[in-house]
C-alpha cells in the first residue's frame, strides 16, 4: 500500500489513550505539533546519544508513523513524525494559545507522562529533580505544579538564568522516583540523583 493511502487510512482510526498519553507527555517536554498538509502531526527527536530512548518512543507511537525514526547528520540528532491527523489537530488547538504551547488547565499527569516529561526535561538537582519550564508561562508552569501535587510531589518554582524551574521538594522525591523508575531508559537514568 502507498504511503498516501496509508496515511489516509490512519487518519479515520481514533487515538488509542496510550498514544494519547505518550503525545501528551511529549507536548508537555520536547515534543511539537507542526503542520502537515491538512493536519497537524507530531515531531519527536533528541540527540544520537539518547537513541534507546527515542526508540522506545517510536514503539508507543509507530502506529501513527509511515517511517522509522531517522538520523539526521546536521544535528547529530535521531528523530520521527506521525502522519498528520485529525485528533492531533484538535491538540494543537488545545496546547497551544497563538502559536505558543500551554499546558492546559484540565491536564493530568500519570506516572508515564511524568517519565517522559522528566526524560525530556528534567535532570538531578542535588538529592532531588527539577524540570525546566522556560518556554510555558508562569500559569503553564502552575498548572503543571498542581498536576504534579495530585501524586503527593511537592515542588517550588524558582528562576535559574534562562527562566523558570520547577523544584521537587527533597521530601518528595522518593514518590517521585517510585512512579517514574519503571519507565526510565538506560541512556536517560544519569538524571536521577
Amino acid at each position: 500500500m502507498s504511503h498516501t493511502r496509508l496515511s489516509n487510512l490512519l487518519k479515520c482510526y481514533a487515538l488509542l489513550p496510550l498514544e494519547k498519553e505518550v503525545i501528551s507527555a511529549c507536548l508537555i517536554g520536547d515534543g511539537s505539533l507542526e503542520k502537515s498538509g491538512k493536519y497537524y502531526r507530531l515531531r519527536v527527536g533528541h540527540t544520537v546519544r539518547h537513541s534507546e530512548y527515542v526508540l522506545w518512543k517510536y514503539k508507543y507511537l509507530q502506529r501513527l508513523c509511515l517511517t522509522e525514526p531517522t538520523y539526521v547528520p546536521k544535528t547529530n540528532s535521531l528523530r520521527f513524525g506521525t502522519i498528520g491527523h485529525p485528533e492531533l489537530s484538535d491538540l494543537r488547538y488545545q496546547w497551544y494559545e497563538n502559536g505558543v504551547k500551554i499546558i492546559p488547565l484540565e491536564f493530568r499527569l500519570t506516572p508515564l507522562t511524568l517519565a517522559i516529561w522528566f526524560m525530556d526535561d528534567g535532570c538531578k538537582h542535588g538529592k532531588s529533580v527539577d524540570f525546566s519550564v522556560h518556554c510555558f508561562s508562569q500559569e503553564s508552569a502552575e498548572n503543571l505544579q498542581r498536576a504534579l501535587s495530585e501524586f503527593n510531589i511537592l515542588t517550588t518554582i524558582n528562576f535559574d538564568g534562562k527562566g523558570k524551574r520547577i523544584y521537587v521538594r527533597s521530601d518528595s522525591y522518593s514518590n517521585f522516583k517510585e512512579l517514574v523508575n519503571p519507565y526510565i531508559q538506560t541512556c536517560m537514568a544519569y538524571k536521577l540523583p
